[in-house]
């Protein structure tokens, strides 16, 4: 956009420089070539904003700064088409309808479309700066868009490992809470078989006390010794 603009613009200035020199259908043919170029420049400008806003920020604001100046540049050759319309070109009819002093005007303004040509020579120089520096700032914003795409793809497969990690630490938590079940089921059954062996314990001891105790009522008591009778008396 930045190679169609320039020359159109410099088209327009040395063609607004020509129509004061025109009269008649030349001077109206040369207008309206400058009316076309001058829209035809807008429809640019337009276009380059768009494309603008599509850029990445960093790259934008050097751009901005550029499209401004084409802006204002645009806007002065807008007055200048209208001064160079007002102005009339063939110098005799001018001698017949203007006196000295609006001939010394029209000189003036003549010097000052001079004086603008040189501006604009200066200003297409700065413009040829700009573009070289509005390539090399897209260069840039290529090379950061590419680092962008780079950075993007490796998050892209970091984003993948986490998911395959987050699906391995899901298959390990349901191993871990099978083996959590499993050693809870195992400690019940422990528990019962515990409870279950102290049960026939305490059993077998109840059973061996009351077998004691039923024998030990079935053994008989000692009997009374005899009682000795006394001796007889010696003599009798």
């Amino acid at each position: 956009m930045n190679s169609s603009f320039l020359p159109i613009t410099a088209d327009i200035t040395a063609r607004i420089n020509k129509i004061p020199n025109l009269t008649g259908t030349e001077k109206k043919t040369a207008c309206g070539v400058v009316q076309g170029n001058i829209d035809e420049s807008g429809e640019l400008l337009e276009q380059m904003e768009v494309e603008l806003h599509d850029l990445p920020p960093a790259v934008r604001p050097p751009l901005t700064h550029r499209m401004g100046n084409y802006r204002a540049e645009l806007e002065r050759l807008k007055k200048q088409f209208k001064q160079a319309q007002v102005a009339l070109g063939d110098l005799g009819m001018r001698k017949e309808l203007f006196g000295p002093e609006e001939l010394r005007t029209s000189e003036d303004h003549r010097a000052t479309m001079m004086e603008n040509t040189e501006r604009l020579g200066r200003t297409a120089n700065y413009l040829g700066e700009g573009k070289r520096i509005a390539v090399e700032t897209e260069q840039i914003g290529l090379e950061i868009m590419d680092n962008l795409q780079r950075d993007r793809e490796t998050i892209n497969r970091a984003r993948s490992r986490l998911h395959g990690t987050d699906s391995e630490l899901s298959k390990g938590s349901r191993i871990v809470t099978r083996i959590s079940r499993r050693i809870i089921q195992h400690k019940l059954i422990f528990g019962g078989l515990v409870a279950g062996l102290i049960v026939v314990v305490l059993i077998i001891i109840a059973i061996v006390v009351v077998v004691k105790f039923k024998v030990l009522d079935n053994i008989p008591s000692d009997p009374a010794p005899a009682t000795t009778q006394a001796a007889p008396p010696y003599g009798r």
